[in-house]
């Protein structure tokens, strides 16, 4: 049996994590950028959650999205952490609502009106095909269905395909009424 020597760690001995050998580029599978729940337990939070207590739980978990579900365990919608913004609560405070009772329901994006691509497409698409999906519609996120089955399969996320490739990605939301208000009065 031998005995292996031991040296100190030098400035230059930098971490290594796998993104570090991912090799991730825009000619990659579509796939690769798939967080997939067959593999990988989905982000969800309850639709009856407070706003606040969501903004919470997504700060200590280091993540802008989740699944919003019912108490029946079915998807109802999505929010994403800047739907938990102060101009958006107080929207619905100046409404008249009390801050405090303010759910994910109250600011979630419903499923009628979330984006999905559907997993057999992805199968033969490259990362730009979904960059250029998502910039040309506007969406950061998508969610990622198996047709055959009417399974949420997964979803993809712009912020990690650009951390993933180690570059910028800009994604320019539609614009809306609602945006439009905002930026007149804001």
């Amino acid at each position: 049996m031998k005995t292996l020597p031991l040296f100190a760690l030098e400035a230059i001995d930098h971490l290594v994590q796998p993104a570090d050998f991912d090799g991730t580029a825009l000619t990659s599978p579509a796939l690769n950028v798939l967080v997939d729940f067959k593999h990988s337990q989905p982000n969800t939070i309850l639709a009856s959650a407070t706003a606040a207590d969501a903004l919470a739980l997504m700060q200590q978990d280091q993540t802008k999205i989740k699944l919003v579900m019912d108490n029946k365990d079915q998807l109802t919608g999505l929010i994403h952490l800047d739907l938990l913004s102060d101009q958006a609560i107080m929207r619905h405070v100046a409404s008249g609502e009390n801050r405090q009772d303010i759910t994910v329901a109250d600011l979630m994006r419903p499923r009628e009106r979330i984006k999905g691509l559907a997993y057999q497409q992805l199968k033969n698409c490259t990362i730009a095909d979904v960059v250029n999906t998502l910039q040309s519609s506007g969406e950061q996120y998508c969610l990622v269905i198996d047709r055959e089955t009417h399974q949420i399969r997964g979803i993809i996320s712009a912020q990690d395909i650009a951390r993933r490739l180690r570059m910028p990605l800009t994604i320019q939301q539609a614009p809306t009424f609602l945006h439009i208000f905002d930026s007149i009065s804001g």
